[in-house]
């Protein structure tokens, strides 16, 4: 491996992958190489050796020394052999299969240069190495003996919004906000190695990661997917569009504020946790409603199963305000709409409507959160959803 430049081989070609963790690597003086799935855009990098970034709509900035390679075993020994630090971003679905396919070249460097190496996901999920271990155990469960002592893996929390990744005859193109707040949980990280040894200068490395993931995932998380869903039903197509709406904006500070209501009850809950100070409700809406980013309303809602997790950004916080005394009505409207959500191309938006037919809303609800059907935060929901039929306001009530 070089001593000059330090070397990232990103895991992924989307938008979290070219929007936000080439630029943090590049700026910080190290070389990049992508991992693709798809052949056009592999071509597109190689060909260009490099990038495009346009940030809150100014002119595009290019981004060289990025390199490519295939998803095939033999291009994935060679670069993970060479690489100073693995990064992951191809969303929390995919990282079971990852670390199968990463787990043989893994073993490959152990066996040779033996030289330690982090693994970083960044995928914004509080299971995210948990799931990138398993997947990298289930092929190679040597590696297990390796965790904190020559591997370390670990989750990271961004906060950049990438709205949209484009291939064109320019090569491949992302466009993002500015927002450049990223955690990695630095107590899962072999010490001396990036990206906690001061080579990334924009990385925080931190020993509250989970904290830090949860603020994110809830406090933020929560009113982007919610002002999605809302905007849905009105028919709009952007996320500044839906929030120009005032009682979508509204129901939407709502949500916010009952999520970090949500938060704070969590953190309060918690031995050991470090107080947070956490973004106003009207700076995290002024990132949703950037015009520059025109952010999709089916991006944001994409997935709606995996949104209503039970720990996920409208269910967890909802949870945590129930267990300190506080009413999540905001939030539990916000899940009913993510149930009405019906976007025909979105494959669990379809199988849930499938589902619906079937079930009970609770039943449904119930099987995806891991809650009783007749809990609390179950029904309200359920009861929500139900009023549908007859009419309702963004905040679930029924019009008059």
């Amino acid at each position: 491996m070089s001593e000059s430049v330090r070397e990232c081989l990103i895991i992924g070609s989307g938008r979290m992958a070219g929007g936000f963790v080439v630029p943090l690597f590049h700026d910080a003086g190290w070389s990049v190489t992508l991992a693709c799935r798809s052949a056009e855009v592999r071509a597109a990098v190689v060909t260009r050796g490099g990038i495009w970034l346009e940030i809150d709509g100014g002119a595009a900035r290019w981004i060289d020394g990025v390199s490519a390679v295939a998803l095939d075993p033999d291009d994935l020994i060679a670069a993970v052999a060479r690489a100073d630090l693995i990064a992951t971003a191809v969303g929390p679905s995919a990282l079971d299969a990852v670390g199968r396919q990463l787990a043989p070249a893994l073993r490959a460097r152990m066996e040779t240069s033996g030289a330690p190496v982090n693994l970083v996901a960044f995928e914004n999920h509080r299971r995210a190495a948990e799931q990138l271990a398993l997947g990298l155990f289930a092929s190679e469960p040597s590696l297990a003996g390796e965790i904190g002592r020559r591997i370390g893996i670990g989750g990271a929390a961004v906060w950049r919004t990438i709205s949209r990744r484009s291939v064109g005859d320019d090569g491949l193109r992302f466009a993002a906000n500015a927002e450049a707040t990223c955690y990695v949980d630095g107590l899962a990280m072999v010490p001396g190695i990036g990206p906690c040894d001061g080579s990334v200068p924009a990385v925080s490395c931190v020993q509250a990661f989970d904290d830090r993931m949860v603020e994110k995932l809830w406090v933020f998380n929560a009113g982007h997917c919610a002002a999605a869903y809302f905007g849905w039903q009105r028919g709009c197509t952007a996320l500044n569009e839906a929030l120009d709406i005032p009682d979508v904006r509204a129901q939407v500070l709502a949500v916010i504020e009952e999520a970090r209501q949500g938060f704070l009850a969590y953190l309060a809950s918690r031995p050991g946790s470090v107080s947070i100070d956490t973004w106003s409700a009207e700076t995290i809406l002024d990132h949703y409603r950037d015009p520059s980013l025109a952010d999709p309303v089916t991006r944001v809602a994409r997935e709606p199963r995996r949104k209503l997790a039970r720990e996920d950004r409208l269910i967890g916080p909802a949870l945590a305000c129930l267990a300190s005394g506080i009413e999540p009505r905001a939030l539990a409207s916000a899940a009913a709409f993510a149930l009405v959500y019906d976007d025909e191309h979105d494959t669990q938006a379809s199988d849930m409507q499938q589902e619906l037919r079937f079930l009970d809303p609770a039943e449904l609800l119930s099987m995806i959160c891991q809650l009783d059907a007749r809990d609390e935060l179950i029904q309200r929901i359920a009861n929500t959803y139900r009023r549908r039929e007859t009419g309702w306001n963004v905040d679930g009530r029924q019009q008059a």
